[in-house]
């Protein structure tokens, strides 16, 4: 068994309630490993783009670095909207939970959300 057999075993076992290692349990473990991944994967996107801001050999660097930065997410204008409707009262994070159930609602009733700006 290689090293990463054996972590992605012990992922799984932390993950599993019932001792039968079972498929939830899989995919809960493999969920956790992409979302570490993709948050080591942003950081070192973060910090090359601040060695770019930061660097003088800047045009030498661009061509070598900008496959490693992720370009930044637009913001949900859902979640702005309902930030905006708490007025502080709540987090973002309640916002963007609200607005995933919100979607989710509209999609099992049968209809589509497609916030887009004006004119497109």
């Amino acid at each position: 068994m290689t090293d990463i057999e054996a972590k992605a075993r012990d992922m799984v076992r932390k993950e599993d309630k019932n001792g039968l290692l079972n498929f939830d349990a899989a995919i809960a473990a493999l969920c956790r490993a992409i979302e570490q991944h993709e948050a080591f994967k942003q950081k070192v996107s973060d910090a090359v783009g601040h060695v770019l801001m930061n660097l003088g050999a800047r045009h030498w660097a661009e061509n070598h670095l900008n496959s490693f930065i992720i370009p930044k997410p637009k913001p949900d204008p859902l979640v702005d909207a309902i930030e905006s409707v708490l007025s502080g009262f709540e987090s973002r994070k309640h916002a963007e939970s609200y607005a995933h159930h919100i979607r989710a609602k509209l999609e099992n009733s049968g209809f589509e959300i497609e916030i887009r700006e004006k004119g497109q």
